[in-house]
């Protein structure tokens, strides 16, 4: 009899007999949502690989572990027509069809965006010959799966009974506050998105970003990283890049090369000028230099040297350090062989005495360039 009783006795609405065959029929919605995975993923998975067309294959990856929850969604919408629950237990079964419906349709949103940018944009930016589009292609792709969750996280609290309005409103003015205090990544942000648009660099470029000279090794949403020929990584911040002078190197035809020679003050001046001419041979005969824009001055008169400044530049991008190496080698040897006297640093050091006490004065100059 209190068997009976406690069968028959409602709770919120309905009874436990009631609630059990709600919950069966949830759990046979699942079942059936997970064999409807099951056929998407074995058999028509196959039938889409026998088209041309890569469309039917992105709706069925977009579909097929999603139909798990709509299988759910399913049952609990039969569930509801078994019981008659009184509140907050109805509020509780509402959102229980409306946030699976919703997180569904979200799953699916986010899989069929990847699938097309994974399909379509990508390719596309394979077959470019820039490789900036390389890295906006996980931006685009992170704030549309973003903006996707936002939508559906509003939707869920408007099922839930929340102001929605308040919500939004709280959340701009709590945007603006976190803009605001973060408007140095904000101001990155914007910088990567001028490089992406205006394009001074790409990737493995040689670049000069305000003294700083090396190759572009990444491009991230803040910050870009840029090896140097010293072999350390320099991170800058996009914004900086953006108000920077920056000096693509790879883009010119030639690479410059810019060296100074210091000859002694013993040197004449007919020395001087088979210097100059010598120098300008010397680099000319090397392999690489491009010799229509080969150039040697007498530049300057040094502390310890007079100063030839020489100018040439490098054919091939990607061999400038070792024609530089060998332009270096065979000037040094040209002007061992030629009787040229190389200056360095000298110090002059003179001895004074006299004196009552015979005190001994030393004066000193250090010399150097």
């Amino acid at each position: 009899m209190a068997v009976s009783s406690l069968f028959s006795e409602t709770y919120l609405g309905s009874t436990i007999p009631e609630y059990l065959l709600f919950f069966s029929v949830l759990l046979l919605g699942g079942v059936l949502g997970r064999s409807l995975s099951f056929f998407y993923e074995r058999r028509l998975r196959q039938t889409a690989e026998a088209t041309k067309t890569e469309v039917d294959d992105i709706i069925l990856y977009a579909l097929g572990r999603p139909v798990v929850l709509l299988g759910i969604v399913f049952g609990a919408l039969a569930g509801q027509r078994i019981l008659a629950p009184a509140e907050p237990l109805r509020t509780v079964l509402n959102a229980s069809v409306e946030i699976p419906v919703v997180l569904t349709v979200a799953w699916i949103a986010v899989r069929l965006t990847d699938g097309f940018i994974d399909t379509y944009l990508v390719e596309y930016v394979e077959r470019t010959e820039t490789k900036l589009d390389d890295e906006l292609v996980p931006i685009v792709s992170r704030i549309t799966n973003i903006a996707i969750v936002s939508v559906a996280g509003v939707v869920i609290l408007d099922s839930l009974g929340y102001d929605v309005t308040a919500v939004i409103a709280s959340l701009g003015v709590a945007g603006v506050a976190i803009a605001f205090a973060s408007r140095k990544t904000m101001a990155d942000i914007f910088g990567v998105a001028h490089i992406l648009t205006t394009k001074p660099f790409l990737i493995d470029d040689t670049v000069d970003v305000d003294g700083t000279t090396g190759t572009v090794e990444s491009i991230g949403l803040r910050t870009t990283r840029i090896r140097d020929f010293d072999g350390r990584l320099v991170t800058l911040p996009n914004s900086t890049i953006a108000n920077a002078e920056v000096r693509n190197i790879s883009s010119e035809p030639t690479r410059r090369v810019k060296a100074f020679l210091g000859l002694s003050y013993d040197t004449a001046p007919t020395e001087m000028d088979a210097a100059i001419d010598l120098a300008t041979e010397t680099v000319n005969s090397v392999d690489g230099v491009d010799t229509e824009q080969t150039g040697a001055w007498f530049w300057d008169y040094g502390e310890s040297s007079m100063k030839i400044r020489l100018e040439y530049h490098v054919d091939d991008l990607d061999r400038w350090k070792e024609v530089r190496s060998t332009v270096n080698r065979e000037i040094q040897r040209a002007f061992r062989d030629a009787g040229f006297e190389m200056a360095f640093p000298t110090r002059t050091v003179r001895v004074e005495q006299g004196g009552e006490n015979g005190a001994v004065a030393v004066q000193g100059g250090a010399e150097g360039d």
